[in-house]
């Protein structure tokens, strides 16, 4: 009887230890099954972020390169530092379709402006890139005119040009789009007339469906600094805001870029970035209010930017802060984006720095600091429309 209930005993708590046994074998495999599980929505989570971030497979139509202010300075010879920079950009560009320098080829001490014949330093330039970029041709240099610089045969028309991947839209200092407009005779006259060819054109352009890239070219740039204001007595780009308002309506619908220089000189685009400044789409600029009876204006609208808006890059001086680097842009044109670089002799630079005030002269009353841009780094990609 004993041993019965013995064996009795040993049985039940077999049982129960099978039991145990199997509740930790199920609840096991149901932890595992569970984990598992988990790991796979983890796995298809990463596989749909992924396949969102994912860009669609793009061509690319046409790379161009943009530069300015070849002028002697503190900052070396303006070939050696426009080699400089070609080099780094041929380091990892091996190719160019085309290039754009906005203006500005002498400064000769003593020489008032249009005194000085661009052309040795034109075709300084065009040796330089010839020597980097063999395939380059010269029909696919185009130079506009700086306040420097007279008008002469290697400076390109006024208006539309015409590329198989893109456009370029040119406005000259002397005809279209002046410096100084404040203080000299005519200026009103002059951008009030592009302005109204450019509406014409656009409208045209918009008309045809156009949708490869519009490079707007010109020395003097749109947005409001001291240099528009009483300080500088000039009123440098009084009636910009007649050209804005006439190329941001039609960047609605075209895809529209638009290159500046000129500014290299005393810190003017501080607030903007130094020495090198970038725009897109959506992003705030300062645009000068005008009254006609005035040659300066203290005071700007802030309008928001249907079209991308930058300085090409200088590369004979410069003496912004906090960035006075001396860069070009090198612009990529896919099927459906339009991607920017700068690049300095170094290698590839911020397309723009933290803005800052400027300190001679003080215009940290005239523009406020929630005006500064934000630091910005290379690349940075467009959508085209």
């Amino acid at each position: 009887m004993a041993k019965n209930k013995r064996l009795g005993i040993l049985t039940a708590a077999l049982a129960i230890a099978v039991v145990v046994a199997g509740a930790f074998i199920v609840n096991g495999a149901i932890k595992d099954a569970a984990k598992e599980q988990a790991e796979q929505k983890k796995l298809e989570a990463a596989q749909k972020t992924e396949e969102v971030v994912k860009e669609e497979p793009s061509e690319l139509e046409a790379t161009l390169f943009f530069a300015s202010d070849y002028q002697e300075g503190d900052q070396g010879a303006p070939s050696d530092n426009l080699k400089g920079i070609l080099n780094a950009v041929k380091a990892e560009k091996p190719s160019l379709d085309g290039m754009i320098f906005c203006g500005d080829y002498s400064n000769v001490s003593g020489k008032s402006n249009y005194e000085i014949t661009p052309e040795p330093a034109i075709s300084e330039i065009k040796g330089i890139l010839g020597e980097t970029y063999p395939d380059l041709t010269e029909e696919n240099m185009i130079f506009t005119q700086g306040n420097h610089d007279p008008l002469t045969i290697s400076i390109k028309s006024p208006g539309l040009h015409e590329f198989d991947k893109y456009l370029v839209y040119v406005n000259n200092t002397e005809i279209d789009f002046p410096w100084k407009q404040g203080a000299t005779s005519g200026s009103l006259y002059k951008v009030t007339h592009t302005a109204e060819v450019m509406k014409i054109r656009l409208n045209k352009l918009i008309e045809q469906g156009e949708k490869r890239p519009i490079i707007i070219a010109q020395h003097v740039p749109l947005h409001y600094t001291a240099r528009t204001a009483s300080g500088h007595g000039t009123g440098d780009n009084l009636y910009s805001s007649l050209v804005f308002d006439v190329v941001n309506e039609a960047a609605k619908e075209l895809n529209i870029i638009y290159v500046t220089g000129h500014n290299h000189s005393g810190g003017w685009d501080n607030y903007m970035g130094g020495s090198c400044y970038f725009k897109k789409p959506g992003d705030t600029i300062l645009i000068p209010e005008f009254d006609k009876n005035k040659t300066t204006t203290e005071t700007y609208t802030k309008e928001t930017l249907n079209f991308t808006y930058l300085n090409a890059g200088y590369t004979g001086y410069s003496k912004a802060s906090p960035d006075n680097a001396l860069t070009g842009t090198v612009c990529e044109i896919f099927d459906n984006k339009i991607v920017f670089t700068k690049y300095s002799s170094e290698g590839v630079h911020p397309l723009s720095a933290a803005g800052a005030a400027n300190t001679d002269p003080d215009d940290s009353a005239l523009i406020p600091s929630e005006n500064y841009s934000k630091a910005l780094e290379s690349p940075q990609k467009i959508e085209r429309k």
